[in-house]
């Protein structure tokens, strides 16, 4: 056989292997076009399912704060605080199901409106912090009085980033505090730099963990998922959505120590509604005591007592030091943390507690009632909003 005809023979067989390999790409590249459509209908019916149910639940809401304003007694109002907190874990899981859906879509849009993000902050705060407070958590809210009144965005987005967040330092912390800080980083004529810090003291990560946080349907803690429950999810979608806003996001933790979350957002001021600073003097003449065991919330509640002008002295522990004090002291306002009371020395105490100008610091979702309630002339609820904090003590000073 000459070279003309070895090569004629090749030739044929390479054609025979180019209409197989072509037959081969034709066949992967059908395959791979029903696999992105198939994905694009599960994403679009994904997205479909969720807004059903989402329209459902925000009607549940609805009716649940309704109830909120009807005469219920003390078992009703427990139920109604678990129905809540239930409704909202739900409402954030179908919220993060209808984001992954348009992310894999490719259609994420964002609003670009004016909104109150200490408003937002403290709402979602005030949602699901009784969760943390049936734990015996503190919950604690500082926020820095730079933070611009109004800012552009998509509000309802921070939520639900922040409320995922919040929502897993919840679930992982079963002592001490979780502590959400709002500071100014940086602020021009019309940008505003914030940084928002959410630090727990749960059972935090280990540098393995850490490395696949925000992966997609992963749990660091995989062999306690079943405990804890979870998709997956909520972190995952937040880091997208931070770099969707061009925000950064960072995170440390520690085995048995915690974990701190810092989200930076560059957000554009809505200058034609400039913020309303809080006179510094507003509570010049008065002396006030703080009595609350948790550190940090005690510290909280004097620096932005003594922001305003007042004098102040605090103790984290009732005890026969404290009552000696408010003997001994002339005080304006004793203000008591409803968990720091005794409840034998209360008692013991309680005729002359009654000529004293008490108000008292209650967790969100525990009672103060009848007799008990008599003796306070102000509840001011935990998390601490800095303006509620102001009304109750100068409705106190007023009286």
């Amino acid at each position: 056989m000459n070279n003309r005809s070895k090569w004629s023979i090749r030739y044929q067989e390479l054609e025979v292997e180019n209409i197989h390999l072509k037959s081969l790409i034709d066949e992967h590249l059908e395959y791979r076009n029903l696999a992105e459509q198939t994905l694009r209908h599960n994403a679009e019916f994904l997205a479909m399912l969720s807004h059903e149910i989402r329209t459902s639940m925000n009607a549940i809401l609805s009716l649940t704060a309704l109830l909120e304003q009807t005469s219920v007694n003390t078992e009703q109002r427990y139920y109604l605080d678990l129905m809540n907190t239930s409704n909202v874990t739900l409402i954030s899981l179908v919220n993060n199901i209808l984001d992954l859906s348009k992310m894999e879509a490719g259609k994420m849009q964002l609003d670009h409106d004016p909104f109150d993000l200490i408003n937002v902050i403290e709402d979602l705060l005030y949602s699901v912090s009784p969760r943390a407070f049936q734990k015996e958590v503190e919950v604690i809210l500082a926020i820095e009085s730079e933070i611009p009144l109004f800012v552009m965005g998509d509000a309802l987005k921070v939520r639900q980033m922040i409320m995922n967040l919040v929502q897993n330092s919840i679930k992982f912390t079963h002592q001490g505090e979780i502590q959400i800080s709002l500071l100014m980083l940086e602020s021009a004529a019309e940008l505003a730099s914030v940084q928002i810090i959410i630090r727990d003291t749960g059972i935090g990560m280990s540098a393995k963990q850490l490395s696949h946080l925000f992966h997609n349907y992963s749990q660091v803690h995989e062999s306690d998922d079943h405990h804890y429950g979870g998709t997956g999810l909520g972190l995952a979608i937040t880091k997208q959505l931070i770099e969707l806003m061009n925000g950064k996001i960072e995170v440390k933790s520690e085995v048995d120590i915690g974990t701190e979350i810092s989200i930076v957002f560059n957000f554009k001021k809505y200058i034609e509604v400039p913020a309303i600073p809080f006179k510094k003097d507003l509570l010049s003449l008065m002396n006030v005591m703080v009595l609350d065991r948790n550190k940090t919330s005690s510290q909280l509640i004097c620096n932005l007592l003594i922001e305003w002008g007042a004098s102040v002295t605090y103790r984290l522990e009732m005890n026969d030091e404290f009552f000696e004090d408010i003997q001994e002291s002339t005080y304006d306002l004793i203000l008591i943390d409803l968990r720091t009371i005794n409840p034998h020395l209360w008692e013991r105490e309680k005729a002359n507690l009654k000529k004293q100008p008490l108000a008292v610091l209650a967790p969100l979702g525990d009672k103060v009632e009848g007799e008990f309630k008599d003796m306070f002339k102000a509840v001011i609820t935990k998390p601490i909003r800095k303006l509620h904090l102001l009304n109750g003590v100068l409705a106190v000073e007023i009286d």
